[in-house]
């Protein structure tokens, strides 16, 4: 409940240092995976990929080489749990904020509340796409086990869902509500004009 309450308290200053901090964390993730691209001779990480195939994953896996996979391990995947908190406390906040400031009745908005929850589950699958790849990573030379490469991909999926799903909520609201400014601004201009003349 205090965490709801601080979510909702966000202000418009607030939104703009939290988009600093998303945009470094986006860079570093993006760098942590060149990273494991370039000690790996060119393999591409499993988690940009919409969902993956148990052979994609132990192919993969043995092009990775060991300091591929070392990279992976130790550099990528916690670099991307922490970058799955950022883009969690970023998109909540933001869709709180602007869901907050939407002409809608009390019932509603407290539906409309529930929005700044997508990029919390997309977080957590996050998280637990990142506990499978690294537990198939620490288990390599051994097969990734079916039920785990099912549940990750499951995971990747939906994750890819939400995420995509909240930045559109948060670009459908910033221009919804700047339409809304830009046509009070223009109401009000035409008012003044009427009034002095």
């Amino acid at each position: 409940m205090r965490i709801t309450r601080r979510i909702q308290a966000v202000k418009l200053r607030h939104i703009g240092g939290l988009l600093v901090i998303f945009l470094l964390g986006m860079a570093a993730m993006r760098q942590a995976a060149w990273y494991v691209s370039q000690v790996s001779g060119g393999v591409a990480i499993l988690d940009l990929n919409f969902g993956n195939n148990a052979a994609h994953i132990n192919h993969t896996l043995a092009a990775l080489g060991e300091a591929g996979r070392s990279a992976y391990l130790y550099v990528f995947l916690p670099i991307d749990t922490c970058y799955a908190a950022i883009y969690a406390v970023f998109y909540a906040c933001t869709l709180a904020f602007f869901v907050r400031r939407l002409p809608l009745q009390r019932w509603q908005l407290s539906w409309a509340r529930w929005i700044v929850v997508l990029p919390v589950v997309a977080a957590a699958c996050d998280w637990w796409e990142n506990v499978a790849f690294a537990f198939m990573l620490s288990q390599f030379p051994s097969l990734a086990n079916p039920a785990l490469v099912a549940s990750a991909t499951i995971a990747t999926i939906t994750k890819f869902i939400l995420v995509y799903l909240s930045l559109l909520l948060v670009l459908g609201l910033v221009v919804y509500h700047m339409a809304r400014w830009i046509a009070t601004k223009y109401s009000s201009s035409n008012n003044d004009k009427y009034h002095h003349s």
